[in-house]
Parts: C-alpha cells; sequence; structure tokens
C-alpha cells in the first residue's frame, strides 16, 4: 500500500501524497521540535521538510526504508533551518517545555513533582548544550529510537560516525547531569 502511495505521489498525485504523509506528520514535526529548539522555528521546519518531501518523493528510491528516507530529508531541511538563523543557540527553557521536555507531572505529592521537574530541566539543558551534530544523532538514536544503521542514512553520515557521535552525546549529558549511568540510555 504504502509503496503504491510513494509511486502515485511521485506522479504528482496530491491526495496520494496527503494520504501518505499522514502516517509521517507527526514524527517529522516531534523531529523538528527537537533538533531545531523551539515550536516556531520547529513549525517552520516542518513545514520546509513537507515541501522537499513533496518536490523529491521522485528521487526516492527503495534501497532505504521509506521512513528512513523521510528522516534524511527531515533532518537535512534542520539542520539548513539552524545554518539560516541568526538568534542564540541554547533555545530557552520556556521553549523545551514546548517541545514535551516539561511534560504534565501526576506524581502524587509535591515534593515527587518537583523533583521531576528539575530533573527534566536539567536534562532539556544538557541535551541543548550538546553540538548540533551530536545533538541530532542523540535525538534520532536515543529519543525517537532509529537503529544505528537507520541514523546513519538518516544523517547521511557513517554508522561509526554514528556511534561515536552518540558516545559523545552520551558523555557530555551525563557529565552535564552528573551521572556516570546515562552511557546506557537508549542501547536497544
Amino acid at each position: 500500500m504504502e509503496s503504491e502511495l510513494i509511486r502515485a505521489a511521485a506522479r504528482g498525485d496530491e491526495r496520494a501524497f496527503e494520504t501518505l504523509m499522514s502516517a509521517y506528520e507527526r514524527k517529522i514535526y516531534c523531529l523538528c521540535l527537537r533538533m531545531m529548539g523551539n515550536a516556531h522555528d520547529g513549525e517552520d521546519a516542518a513545514q520546509e521538510a513537507m515541501i522537499r518531501i513533496w518536490q523529491k518523493i521522485g528521487q526516492y528510491r527503495e534501497a532505504a526504508s521509506f521512513s528512513t528516507w523521510v528522516y534524511r530529508v527531515t533532518a537535512s531541511a534542520c539542520t539548513d533551518a539552524q545554518r539560516k538563523r541568526s538568534r542564540e543557540a541554547h533555545p530557552s527553557l520556556e521553549a523545551l517545555r514546548e517541545q514535551g521536555f516539561d511534560a504534565r507531572d501526576d506524581a502524587p505529592t509535591p515534593e515527587q513533582a518537583a523533583q521531576a521537574h528539575e530533573t527534566r530541566e536539567a536534562m532539556a539543558r544538557a541535551v541543548s548544550d550538546v553540538p548540533e551534530g551530536m545533538r541530532s544523532v542523540f535525538l534520532l538514536r536515543d529519543v525517537h529510537g532509529l537503529s544505528v544503521e537507520q541514523t546513519a542514512k538518516a544523517l547521511g553520515i557513517s554508522k561509526g560516525t554514528v556511534k561515536s557521535r552518540l558516545s559523545r552525546a552520551r558523555e557530555r549529558i551525563a557529565s552535564a547531569l552528573g551521572q556516570d549511568r546515562l552511557s546506557n540510555v537508549g542501547r536497544r
């Protein structure tokens, strides 16, 4: 079914494209939101990614999975947008809360809620302080759950580069959080 929709969209069938992208729209937006650091830039990057996917869908080859190709186009759109933006490199905590790093806490006690809030803020700061190349790998691998191979294809880098950037990102985040245990995060 998906391959039929891809072929129809490549021929210019807008309805097929809309049907196809309905399954990816939220994933694209979430990735853009995390990579861009705030809702406004995330929405712009997601829209740009969708436009690029529409324009380039005829170039998709079934050698890689369609989802990996979508992530690669999306990551590329985000990287280009990050290069263009001229404002501060680190997102505000408010923007990170909009991303979901400060999700509503249903903890039964105020102490647990305060601790969870502090932990999320610390994690958001630690992730935002990681250089963009490492942050992209960390987000795709550990947050979105892509495999090393899928992450490599999505970012257009080697598997070895994914592994080294992921290791360095985890080390930096762990160091920022004062924890040595983070090196095991996201292992699947």
